[in-house]
């Protein structure tokens, strides 16, 4: 029990914000009423411009409408173009002895897909990986504030150790990012819990921690995805 315990200390605290409040579910009634009212102060468009400009005053409650919000938007991808970008970025990310110009072309990439879902935390490290490589190292730095303000808004929504208590998603990629970032590695089994809950088994750990559970049915079922 104390190691769990030792645990949600680590969950609360990796973000700059996720340990100010108790973990709530998104309402995504509210989400939506909100991110689509001109004058509430989580208007989406004005939410997005404080994201793009790694805004790191934005509060806990403003993270978890830009991202829960996203899901709510009604948004047009060109499926065939985003497609042949990842093949590039493959293309580049496998070179054994990348340039300064493969560098260039893996934020050019990524750049575009972040266009079509900006909360992708691997096109964020991505990006800051060849930010630094080029020197540009204020760019990585809101590069990194931005996905602490991604990180936020999802463990503002639980822990993961129980269904209860699970993490929103409202990608599936997010949640194997997010294993990543707390420093497990999946098995690479995955369960789907009462036709609701993705649970994802983790290697021996040093919390004694099975696995964690995620909830990216419910974003799918409010947006009929």
């Amino acid at each position: 029990m104390k190691k769990i315990f030792t645990l949600l200390a680590f969950l609360l605290v990796l973000g700059a914000n996720a340990q100010q409040q108790e973990t709530v579910s998104p309402d995504y009634a509210s989400i939506e009423k909100n991110i689509k009212d001109t004058n509430s102060p989580y208007y989406y468009a004005n939410l997005m411009k404080r994201y793009n400009a790694a805004d790191t005053g934005m509060t806990i409650e403003e993270r978890r409408h830009l991202y829960y919000g996203f899901a709510l938007l009604d948004k047009k991808t060109d499926e065939a173009q985003l497609k042949g970008i990842q093949n590039k970025l493959k293309e580049t990310l496998h070179k054994a002895d990348p340039t300064n110009a493969d560098f260039e072309n893996v934020v050019a990439y990524t750049g575009t897909l972040l266009q079509a879902y900006p909360f992708s935390i691997n096109m964020k490290e991505y990006r800051i990986y060849c930010l630094k490589a080029l020197n540009r190292y204020e760019e990585a730095a809101k590069e990194k504030a931005q996905t602490d303000i991604i990180i936020d808004a999802m463990l503002s929504s639980g822990d993961g150790t129980s269904p209860e208590n699970c993490i929103h998603v409202i990608d599936i990629a997010n949640e194997y990012e997010l294993v990543g970032i707390l420093g497990f590695e999946t098995k690479g089994e995955e369960y789907l819990i009462s036709n609701k809950y993705n649970y994802l088994v983790i290697d021996k750990n040093s919390y004694d921690l099975p696995g964690l559970f995620f909830d990216v049915n419910t974003a799918k079922a409010v947006t009929g995805l």
